[in-house]
């Protein structure tokens, strides 16, 4: 009898295990959370106009998320992260611009400026199967979608840089463009987790040059590297 009870549990104890992990492999995990990403514009003219760190307001630019998505058999994971960056920072040495009719100095003295991304995100856990390594939980990630950015701008023209006061002027504009991220990461999934990440998004602008001072004229992208710290609520 004691043979029979030994040889059950040899056979049962592999079963139950390949069960629990079989059942562990196939988990599901649904979360929200917050992100608070900090922002670096890659293109000269639109990072002069808004830095990363404005010395004079002691403020970075900024873009909160937030974080709606789920992991699948814990190698892949599907997010909607929507984003708002607003910025009032302002370039106090001012720019040149090509008015109308010739090349002008432009000096801001107020501007405002958000951006509204809507991006779908994939993001793929290759060591989320190997539980005792420290890279269990870091992913490769792409992200895609739409951005509405809007910008106004108020300054001072002058005929050369501190030179012949014209007069004042102001300008604005909004639009719809697209977005694009690559990012690699890492990620605690338990009821109350966080998150950190790195990521370059690409953001083309039309470049259709308006003949204004406006920074989203005058750059040709608004690419930027982000540095992304996350808080995760799994359910």
């Amino acid at each position: 009898m004691k043979k029979i009870i030994i040889i059950v549990l040899l056979i049962l104890i592999p079963v139950i295990s390949h069960s629990q992990i079989k059942q562990r492999s196939m988990k599901q995990n649904v979360y929200v959370g917050i992100g608070f990403k900090l922002i670096w514009l890659t293109d000269p003219q639109a990072s002069d106009a808004y830095p990363f760190f404005q010395l004079s307001g002691g403020d970075f630019l900024k873009e909160i998320d937030g974080i709606i998505g789920i992991t699948l058999n814990e190698q892949y994971g599907f997010e909607f992260s929507p984003g708002y960056l607003y910025s009032n920072a302002l370039n106090n040495d001012g720019y040149y611009y090509d008015s109308e009719t010739e090349r002008r100095f432009y000096v801001p003295t107020q501007s405002r400026f958000y951006t509204i991304p809507l991006n779908a995100k994939f993001k793929y856990y290759p060591f989320a199967k190997n539980y005792s390594s420290s890279f269990s939980k870091m992913y490769f990630g792409i992200g895609a979608g739409p951005m509405y950015i809007n910008e106004e701008i108020t300054g001072q023209i002058y005929s050369d840089e501190g030179q012949n006061f014209i007069g004042n002027r102001s300008a604005s504009d909004n639009f719809w463009t697209g977005n694009y991220e690559i990012m690699i990461g890492t990620g605690n999934f338990s009821k109350i987790g966080f998150g950190f990440e790195v990521s370059y998004r690409f953001v083309p602008l039309p470049h259709d040059v308006k003949n204004n001072p406006l920074i989203t004229s005058l750059s040709t992208n608004f690419n930027s590297i982000n540095l992304t710290g996350n808080i995760l609520f799994s359910f």
